[in-house]
Order: structure tokens, then sequence, then C-alpha cells
């Protein structure tokens, strides 16, 4: 049986509805992604002292979670959802209201759906807030005008079109790199030396895979570009390139996380 920390379940008994106000960060998928999204929360929240920070708990178990990827291409590969759905569970016990997960490729119909079907077959009350919701919302927020959208992630979320599904339903056009771009991007997360193994801080070489990738989507006509994988933003962490948008996952399911729990408190205009 999947266990964690019994120490996460004794937080003063079940939170009432009116102590549900934390924000929940289903970690480890990668590691640094999780610690990203948290601290993403911290920027975009309007704080002038500690006490005016809001409430985050973050679980992070990556040694017991398989690869998404890997399930979803073979779904007779280890599977990632029970461990998932743990802690999704942990997370709704110690008061979450809300939470994220900062794996652009966990929302893929074929898995983010089945963990949504475990919580209600739970009857847990804590809400998944889906990330191409928020990258959407943010392509709003930071390239209002744009009407064609690049977008760098994962082979298994270009194969899956995670994220042209949701520009294309929301009236833009969507552009993908190409098979060599492709390869180069995918390398530049899975490979030996890509930002999975190196992610604080990252090596030039990935850096540089995804510049060239970027800029191959701008020729191609994106007025903004989705950095659509959580790790992507620690080698790419700036906000333009050569003054076309970068759309950051992460930051973009921070705003949308506090949007959904604290909206008082997110930080006006296009944050940091």
């Amino acid at each position: 049986m999947f266990n964690l920390d019994p120490a996460l379940t004794a937080l003063h008994g079940a939170p009432s509805p009116d102590e549900r106000s934390a924000i929940g960060v289903l970690g480890g998928l990668g590691p640094y992604a999780g610690l990203d999204l948290v601290r993403s929360v911290f920027d975009e929240t309007e704080a002038s002292h500690d006490q005016e920070h809001l409430p985050v708990t973050l679980v992070s178990y990556p040694g017991r979670i398989p690869d998404r990827a890997t399930w979803l291409a073979d779904e007779t590969a280890p599977s990632p959802l029970p461990a998932m759905l743990e802690v999704l569970r942990r997370l709704d016990d110690a008061g979450c209201s809300v939470v994220g997960i900062p794996c652009n490729t966990a929302h893929a119909p074929a898995l983010y759906d089945r963990l949504q079907d475990g919580l209600d077959a739970d009857g847990r009350e804590i809400t998944l807030v889906h990330i191409v919701d928020a990258i959407v919302a943010r392509v709003g927020e930071v390239a209002p005008k744009a009407t064609t959208i690049g977008v760098l992630a994962t082979t298994s979320s270009i194969e899956n079109r995670l994220h042209e599904i949701g520009l294309e339903a929301a009236g833009f056009h969507a552009v993908v790199p190409d098979a060599t771009h492709q390869a180069a991007v995918q390398n530049a997360i899975y490979g030996p030396r890509g930002l999975k193994a190196f992610s604080a801080p990252p090596l030039p070489e990935a850096r540089d895979a995804l510049l060239s990738a970027s800029r191959a989507l701008i020729e191609d006509g994106a007025q903004a570009v989705i950095l659509g994988c959580t790790e992507l933003p620690l080698a790419v962490p700036e906000a333009d390139h050569g003054g076309v948008p970068f759309v950051n996952s992460t930051r973009a399911l921070a705003r949308a996380l506090i949007r959904a729990t604290h909206p008082a408190k997110l930080r006006r205009g296009h944050g940091r």
C-alpha cells in the first residue's frame, strides 16, 4: 500500500469548510518544478510582510510517482495514478481548497480525467486547476493582441495536442516545432544533460536548444511562445525572446491558483 508521512494527517483533525484556504502543490513532477510553482505563488501575491502571504502546502514524493509520458505512451507501464491520487488526498486532508500539478504532461485527458474521477469517487472537496486553462488565460494577459501562439513542450504533450486543443478552443492558431527542433526540445528536458538531470543551474546547451526552437516558432509566425513544460522556465526565465512574449506555464498556474482562492491577493498587471 502507498503511504505518506502520517504527520501530514495530524493537522488538528479534518479542516472545516471555512478553514480551506490553502493552495496545494502536487510536487515531484519534477522536484524543481514543484518548488518553482511555490515560489511563483509567492511572487504573484500582493504582500508587504510575512503574514500577508498565502498558505501553501507542497508534497513532493518524486520517487513514488512513475513518469507520466511513459505511461501515456503505454498503459502497461507503471502507472502514476495511485501515487498522485494519494498525494491529492493528503493535500485535501491538510485543508487545501485547490491544487496545482506543475507538470503539463499530467494534464493529458487520459491521466487528468482519471485523477478527477478518483477524487469524485472519494467524495473529495479539493479542486484541480487545469494548467492549459491557466496558460490560455495567461496568453491574454501577456499577449492580448496575439492570434498565433507557439508551443514548446514535451514530445508527449505535442503528440497529444495538449496545448493546441486548448488554444484552438479559445480561437488561437497554434504552431509547434518541426521534428528536428522537437527532438532537441525533448533532449533539453529528458536528455542526460537536460533539465531533469541539471535543473539548478541548467546547462547552457539545454537553454540554447530551447532558444533555437523559440526562434524557429517566431519565424513561423508565433506572436507569443508557451513554455509548456514546467521545467522550461528553469532554463528560460526571461519574459520575452526578442520582444515576443514567453508564456510561462508555471507562472500561469500560480496566478490561476491565487485567482481561485484569494483573488484580491493576485498581483496586479502581468506579475513579475
